[in-house]
């Protein structure tokens, strides 16, 4: 062990050297001090220094310390985070671009309060004051546009179809999209103007203009000219951007690209301001398999993934060899596959059932991808561990670390089966606070909503786990989803399964450094150490000092993106950041 840690040590010394040989000629090596530093690295877990040198970390520990590795060298020391608390920036590991350049310009009737920057809204619930905000948005609007409306869920809203719309909006266009995503309604009037003929779908109910999971992809490419107008599109992902930094966010990864149409989401996000350098964060591109695969084959799919690092930018970088997969429906849409059913006796959905998804993670498997799996119910689990245990037996691989997204609801036994198999969580742990209310009585019961995302028994049986937000399925407020993994309050406030409560050092992993390993890249990012990116968030309090009910509620101040602060609000002689499209 001695040896080891010896040869950690000469290589750590030998990346500082090279990397301070690289700034001999410079005078711009910063010294920021702050109240404290969390680094997440278990080696030095606190400091009170750390040193910026172009886009990289030179030095980490007590400022005295910092000062003396940095001798012969110009540098200053820069006190504008002395009463701050500085931490690894914040990594947001499934989010899509597309799904904020869709949903963000319509109007939001959810059942819960959204406030973001540039967007607040009140909930709504119950079935008369949905239909009211809706005809309300109906007269107020430009008759001759589309309506668009997000947020939609008859668990909130009561039930919900054609006839209802038709009778707010006869001649005009109207969309409802589920708070899932997964589902929209549609009207007669927007049937008629995309020119839809009755379609025999399984998850299609043409009488009711409801299309869901898969159906849904039926009816998206004749809804794609209304919505990838390229100034709607656009402004739309400059609006994301403004929120994911408000968020600490400096890492993004597309928690499935290409699902609707890859070239068409290419090209938007090539020439957004996501792909500037003046943008706050970094963005990681997962391919989704699925899509892909459906189109050209699974192998097609392949050989084109390949291609796809020739494309990189300053700002936007392929995921080198991991692919997404998708096994059952929406936690939102109560579509997800349950081993026990559901009480009202509907069943959930696949959206690959178990043949496909070992056929296409096959072809992925022996080339030695990373896979990522969607998967929300204790079923969806069961046959995407069957999958994964299938091609270890087939072609054994070691840290494969394919990773199950979502985790709406699983067994405790699922979790030492992952832990034998190498699977890791991805989960969002937002669902126990915005449904666990509603399943408590509708679909789950009482018992198994108290145990949705079931994060204690990851973390116990030593699974590395991260959180997302797929926003808009949650904020994107990686200190909110923390909050809600260690407190388990619901909307309503009420507790929600305190035995699967996590700790406030495991939530802190889980947006930082475990969410990077996630993406192979806790070499570059995810905690703060010499030799990787000076990426950071700037925080007013300490999340492991404050009471863990207050954890949502720390300030941010901002970040800092390869070594530039980038502030939330004015900052001293510093302007507002400000993003511009």
């Amino acid at each position: 062990m001695m040896a080891i840690g010896r040869r950690r040590r000469i290589g750590l010394s030998l990346v500082c050297a090279l990397l301070l040989s690289a700034c001999e000629q410079r005078a711009d090596i910063q010294i920021y001090t702050a109240k404290t530093i969390i680094t997440m690295d278990s080696r030095q877990p606190r400091a009170e220094a750390i040193a910026v040198a172009d886009d990289r970390i030179v030095a980490v520990g007590k400022l005295e310390d910092v000062q003396q590795s940095l001798a012969g060298l110009d540098w200053q020391v820069n006190p504008r985070f002395e009463n701050k608390v500085i931490m690894p920036g914040f990594i947001e590991p499934h989010l899509h671009p597309y799904l904020a350049g869709i949903l963000l310009p319509m109007e939001f009737i959810t059942p819960h309060d959204w406030d973001m920057p540039g967007k607040q809204v009140k909930g709504v619930r119950g079935n008369e004051a949905y239909l009211q905000r809706l005809d309300e948005l109906h007269h107020t609007q430009d008759d001759d546009d589309w309506l668009w409306t997000w947020g939609y869920h008859p668990l909130f809203h009561g039930d919900m179809g054609r006839a209802e719309l038709d009778q707010i909006a006869p001649d005009r266009p109207v969309v409802v999209w589920h708070r899932s995503f997964h589902e929209i309604i549609l009207n007669t009037a927007a049937l008629n103007a995309l020119g839809l003929q009755p379609i025999d779908h399984p998850q299609v109910d043409w009488q009711r203009g409801h299309f869901y999971e898969n159906g849904l992809m039926v009816v998206m490419p004749h809804l794609k000219k209304q919505l990838s107008d390229p100034w709607r599109y656009l402004k739309a992902l400059k609006h994301a951007r403004t929120i994911i930094h408000a968020g600490g966010v400096t890492t993004v990864s597309d928690g499935a690209f290409g699902t609707i149409d890859f070239d068409q989401e290419w090209q938007a996000i090539r020439y957004s301001s996501w792909n500037r350098s003046s943008s706050p964060f970094r963005f990681m591109v997962l391919p989704d398999g699925k899509s892909l695969g459906h189109s050209m084959g699974n192998e097609a799919a392949k050989q084109f993934m390949e291609t796809l690092g020739q494309h990189d930018s300053e700002q936007i970088h392929f995921l080198p060899k991991q692919v997404k997969l998708f096994a059952d429906g929406a936690a939102y849409s109560q579509l997800m596959q349950m081993r026990d059913g559901y009480l009202d006796g509907h069943h959930g959905e696949w959206l690959m059932t178990p043949e496909q998804l070992l056929q296409a993670a096959r072809v992925y498997w022996r080339d030695g991808y990373q896979i990522h799996f969607h998967v929300n119910g204790d079923l969806g689990l069961d046959r995407t561990l069957d999958v994964v245990g299938t091609l270890q037996q087939e072609f054994p691989r070691q840290d494969h670390r394919t990773t199950v997204h979502h985790f709406a609801y699983a067994r405790e036994d699922q979790a030492q089966r992952m832990a034998r198999l190498g699977v890791r969580v991805s989960a969002n742990p937002y669902y126990v606070w915005a449904l666990a209310d509603q399943y408590a009585e509708h679909g789950l019961g009482p018992d198994r909503a108290r145990a949705m995302v079931p994060l204690k028994s990851v973390v116990d049986a030593g699974i590395p786990l991260s959180f997302h937000s797929d926003f808009t399925m949650a904020p994107v407020d990686p200190l909110r989803l923390a909050w809600v993994a260690v407190n388990r309050l619901s909307a309503d406030g009420k507790l929600v399964g305190p035995e699967h409560r996590i700790s406030v050092d495991a939530a802190m992993r889980a947006i930082t450094i475990d969410a990077a390993s996630q993406l192979q890249m806790e070499g570059q990012i995810g905690s703060l150490e010499v030799g990787k990116q000076a990426d950071m968030t700037i925080l007013e309090a300490d999340p492991y000092e404050v009471p863990a009910s207050t954890l949502k509620d720390i300030p941010i101040w901002g970040t800092m993106l390869g070594g530039s602060p980038l502030p939330l609000q004015a900052d001293g002689g510093d302007k507002l950041f400000e993003l511009p499209i």
